[in-house]
Formats: structure tokens, sequence, C-alpha cells
């Protein structure tokens, strides 16, 4: 495992304003099955051990991870995801069934789908609209444009951002860290070994989130990016 993503990353990481999240219900919007613990897991898991009500919203399943592969992927990502929400403790799991790929399709029908699911005061966590991948992007303008319209705090979660940016791009922003605790860096773990299909060479390629790629998950932090 290489160090070298979290020394990229030091002088941010360091300086992460520490924030308690805020006790109020949190929906977590997942634009692929894995993204939930991803971006949030230990979270999720702080938010239950809480007795906070976590409701997790999958936008697609995943059926697009591995293309050239002759299985059904969507049905396999989604029992690895039903595995993982369950060992974080969510008290829901509403899958939307988007097309893998075709988040940007749907994004301005998104927020009025998403609008159900907030309760006054809720906590919305869902990718930074510049996370590096199209669904993601997508996911995160909606819910941006969401919780402008619904008056919910809107934290942005991070993952391809950490691989694929440079600490410059997040210049201005507002950072802030959320401490786990080992129980819920523990759960985490557990969680995204759930999602084998992406994390093992069970079906055959390279697994797209090898050690390097799950590097955050390591780290004793969650991230986010607010206002």
């Amino acid at each position: 495992m290489t160090t070298s993503l979290r020394s990229r990353w030091a002088s941010l990481l360091d300086d992460a304003e520490p924030v308690d999240p805020p006790a109020v219900p949190t929906v977590v919007v997942s634009p692929h099955p894995d993204d939930e613990t991803l971006m949030a897991g230990g979270l999720i898991h702080l938010q239950r051990r809480r007795g906070l009500p976590v409701v997790v919203v999958a936008v697609t399943d995943g059926g697009a991870a591995y293309p050239t592969l002759d299985v059904d992927l969507a049905t396999i990502r989604r029992a690895e995801q039903d595995r993982a929400v369950r060992r974080l403790g969510v008290d829901a799991l509403h899958r939307l069934g988007v097309p893998d790929g075709g988040v940007p399709a749907v994004e301005a029908q998104l927020p009025r789908i998403l609008e159900p699911f907030m309760t006054t005061g809720c906590l919305l966590v869902a990718p930074w609209a510049h996370d590096v991948h199209s669904d993601h992007e997508a996911v995160g303008r909606a819910c941006a444009l969401l919780a402008q319209q619904a008056g919910v705090t809107l934290w942005e979660g991070l993952f391809w951002t950490w691989h694929r940016r440079d600490p410059a791009d997040l210049a201005g922003r507002r950072l802030v860290r959320v401490d786990l605790t080992p129980e819920d860096v523990g759960a985490r773990e557990d969680a995204i070994t759930c999602h084998r299909s992406q994390v093992t060479d069970d079906l055959g390629p390279t697994p797209i989130l090898d050690d390097d790629a799950l590097e955050p998950m390591t780290w004793p932090t969650h991230h986010f990016l607010t206002r």
C-alpha cells in the first residue's frame, strides 16, 4: 500500500475543519453500489450509532462497471450493496434504477425524484459535482440544486477526487473532517469488502478498487465539502 496519496493531500487533510455531524436524519445519494461506503460509510455507521435514521438512495445498479463481462452485473451489485448497507446499519435503501452511465441524461429530473426523501432539517450527502465521473458529477449537481430548493444542509463527498484531482482544485472551498471511531472504521472496512465484484478478481478482470484506490478507506476520517 502506497502512502503517496495521503502525502499528496496532507496539507489540506491536516487543515480540514473537524466537525461533528449534525444530529439529524441523513440521506446519502449513491450514484453506484459502493459509493455509499466509499463516500460516507463511516459517517453512516456513526449516525446510526447515535440512533439517527439514515436512508441510502441508489441511483444506478452499477451494471456497466465491467462492460466486457457476460454476467448480470447489476444483479450482483445490488446484492453486494444490500449486504454493505446492512453492515452499516442503514434504515432503508431505495433504488432508482437509472442505467449505469446514464445519470446525466436524467439529471434535470433528479431533484424532483429525490425530493420525497428529504425531511425537514435533514443532512443530504452526495458526491461533489466535480468528482471526476459523469454519474457522480450529475448526481452532485442535482443534489446541490435540491439542497437549495429544499433548504437542507448538503455535504459533498469525495472519492475519485483524491486520485484524479489536485489539492489546488479545492482552493477556496470549506473542507470539513469527520473523525471516526475504530468501530466506524471497522464497519466501513467490512462494508467495502461486501462489494466483492469491485475489490476482488472473482469475476476475472482486474478490480476497479485495488489497494491503491482504496487507500482513503484506511484513513480514520471522512472529508466533505460544505458551505
